[in-house]
């Protein structure tokens, strides 16, 4: 089993990895619709802790989630088959654990029950009564959300540094840019945080072995209530407490214990392949074990996501005064928006002009990690609407190319103390020649004026037209006025210009 679990753990690993990477057809022909690969959506409809949120926060739930209900049936027949033997993130911590088992002393010792490891289930009750309340940040701490932001915007950032420094071979090169990256530019203000996240997770597995499956992890909590349930459990018999089986065990559910908790056991087989005795089994057990969360602490919990209500409700900005909240196109209205979004990363990760970004410090607590468009790091392409295609829970709408063309997710404006022709009397076309739109949502006033020289000009002036223009950001992404160009992008819609006027 032990062996069965480890091949099944690098498989899946690696079908994660293919569906991360496999995402997009890089289409270059500019009327020419981008195709999304399959995949990206399966690794979120596979996670039941996204769909049951999704499903409180929003009273909907989108029909790819069913594939969750497997790892549900199996978690009810087998124990937490999906901790041990599917998680991409369980995996590569697990590694980090086995290395430090490895340089860490090996000591046998007596059983202790960890109290902490109810934690997580804590955790699970917030995440869980929010999303009563509308609330959905179950994308903040859920593994396969987390792991993906970290991959795309941590990871894949550092594969292009690489890349561009072109020091590999140009085998290697090719592969790297068509199969990995897909894109030339790769940029998040964010990636710290995520790169810090990543550093904490890894090193606390030498505090504990697979500390974030043990103690914070939700999904694992999830299941583990299931598990209380399965049919099939690890139990003990005959044992002369040796305590072999409790020290491999990375997930500290002491089987040799009177405390022994089946709710945490990760169904890694250590233990058996540990008991020289063969002590431990794995068998038919239809008693439920014992999982005591304790009511005062649950009490405090509910008390505690009682208060975290409130905190989300005074902290909350008004979208309509927040110019950085610039969604993506085909995003639901705001409020709808932050309900049904997850924060998994899948819109980030296929945007291919780099203009999507995880939102850090820009909005309020309840957007942290939410998909907004930043235009000084690249911009939405005309003809692209994969955003949609790859969102899960339809938190963004999927449009057509040209619905999506006639969506608007904010409005230029010229900043005339900047602009060239303004403020310096120097022509620029830029923004012009670059607006996608069908009717140009930048046009020229043309006037006479004079040089530096004293010789007369014809002075070309870029006027903003807001019924025109969609907001994509390209303006502001090729300005030549690269430190604060002078033409830029806010959330404001062209309605709220034309209809606001106070006379």
């Amino acid at each position: 089993m032990k062996k069965f679990r480890l091949f099944s753990q690098i498989f899946f690993l690696l079908l994660f990895f293919y569906f991360f990477i496999n995402t997009l057809i890089n289409n270059t022909a500019f009327n020419s619709e981008f195709e999304l690969k399959e995949g990206v959506v399966y690794i979120f409809a596979s996670d039941p802790l996204l769909a049951v949120t999704a499903f409180f926060a929003t009273g909907t739930l989108k029909w790819i989630f069913i594939i969750s209900a497997f790892f549900v049936v199996m978690t009810l027949i087998f124990g937490r088959v999906f901790c041990g033997f599917v998680c991409p993130m369980g995996t590569i911590l697990h590694f980090f654990s086995f290395i430090a088992k490895k340089i860490t002393s090996f000591n046998i010792r007596t059983p202790e029950y960890d109290k902490k490891i109810t934690i997580k289930y804590y955790i699970l009750f917030t995440i869980v009564y929010l999303s009563l309340f509308e609330i959905n940040v179950s994308g903040y701490l859920d593994p396969l959300a987390l792991l993906f932001k970290i991959l795309n915007i941590f990871i894949l950032p550092i594969l292009e540094v690489i890349y561009n420094f072109n020091s590999l071979p140009y085998a290697l090169q090719d592969i790297l840019f068509y199969n990995v990256l897909g894109r030339e530019t790769m940029y998040y203000e964010g990636a710290w945080f995520f790169g810090t996240i990543f550093t904490l997770l890894i090193l606390l597995n030498f505090v504990k072995s697979r500390f974030w499956c043990r103690y914070i992890c939700p999904l694992g909590a999830f299941y583990g209530v299931m598990a209380k349930y399965s049919f099939f459990k690890i139990k003990t018999t005959k044992c002369t407490n040796c305590y072999l089986c409790d020290n491999s065990c990375l997930a500290g559910a002491n089987p040799s214990s009177e405390n022994f908790k089946s709710s945490e056991c990760m169904l890694l087989f250590n233990c058996l392949n540990s008991c020289k005795n063969e002590a431990v089994l794995y068998s038919k057990d239809l008693k439920p074990s014992n999982l005591d969360f304790g009511r005062r602490k649950v009490i405090k919990s509910l008390g505690l996501s009682t208060a975290a209500i409130a905190i989300f409700a005074v902290s909350k900005k008004n979208p309509a005064k927040n110019e950085y909240l610039i969604r993506p196109p085909g995003a639901l209205p705001e409020d709808e928006f932050l309900k049904t979004c997850i924060r998994c990363g899948a819109c980030m990760k296929v945007c291919p002009e780099n203009f999507l970004a995880p939102s850090i410090v820009e909005g309020g607590i309840l957007d942290l990690f939410s998909p907004i468009g930043k235009p000084d790091f690249g911009y939405c392409l005309y003809n692209c609407n994969l955003c949609g295609k790859a969102c899960p829970t339809g938190a963004i709408k999927k449009l057509s190319v040209s619905e999506k063309q006639k969506f608007v997710i904010g409005t230029a404006f010229i900043d005339k103390d900047r602009c060239l022709p303004y403020a310096y009397k120097i022509n620029c076309a830029v923004c012009e020649e670059h607006c996608p739109t069908t009717k140009k949502a930048i046009h020229f006033d043309i006037e006479d004026s004079f040089d530096k020289n004293g010789e007369k000009i014809k002075l070309k002036k870029p006027v903003i037209d807001p019924e025109s223009c969609i907001g994509c950001g390209i303006c502001q992404f090729k300005c030549p006025v690269t430190d604060k160009p002078a033409i830029y992008i806010t959330s404001i819609k062209n309605g709220g210009i034309l209809t606001n006027y106070i006379y």
